[in-house]
């Protein structure tokens, strides 16, 4: 189900079209979701194996009809002042690692966030890029927060927290069922 904007449609287009793509899928999921406001923004939550953390999706119109989506994950806790650098020391592994997406960290009060976005022009806006944004930034914050939480709470060095992956990675993965 591929819905395009044709290219007449391009001069129409608005920060508000953009958006009800993100809120169509989250409809299609039966997720739940608000907005605060008139702003280009929709806030939702995510369950992921380790914990529940909010996220948001928004629209911006940058110009010459090329539009950013994004995708912002909040990290439920935040980085102790005394945590911070190591906090930082492991996000900036984790980000090393990655091809899309990345942690950032407010260092003034140690909220973390995972961001995951494009620009691109209206026309090339699909349900399938939305969906793509949303599922990978969501998948790469559950696969993540374990390291995360190692590093604040555990006391855990950043090295040895990014090894918690590589084992689960290395580990034999459960069968999805059973034949009898």
């Amino acid at each position: 189900m591929k819905k395009r904007v044709s290219k007449t449609d391009k001069t129409d287009f608005t920060e508000e079209a953009a958006l009800a793509f993100f809120a169509r899928h989250l409809d299609e999921q039966k997720w739940n979701y608000h907005r605060v406001g008139d702003g280009p923004t929709l806030f939702s939550g995510f369950n992921g194996d380790d914990a529940l953390w909010d996220f948001n999706m928004c629209a911006r119109q940058k110009g010459d009809g090329l539009f950013l989506l994004g995708v912002n994950s909040f990290i439920p806790n935040k980085a102790r002042p005394e945590g911070r650098a190591a906090c930082t020391e492991l996000l900036s592994r984790i980000n090393f690692e990655l091809s899309l997406g990345c942690f950032e960290m407010n260092h003034e009060d140690g909220e973390i966030r995972f961001r995951t976005s494009i620009v691109l022009p209206a026309a090339d806006i699909t349900n399938g890029v939305v969906e793509h944004l949303l599922r990978s930034n969501l998948a790469i914050v559950d696969q993540r927060l374990k390291q995360i939480m190692a590093v604040l709470y555990s006391n855990t060095t950043p090295a040895d927290a990014l090894k918690l992956q590589e084992q689960k990675t290395e580990s034999k993965p459960e069968p999805r069922f059973e034949l009898n």
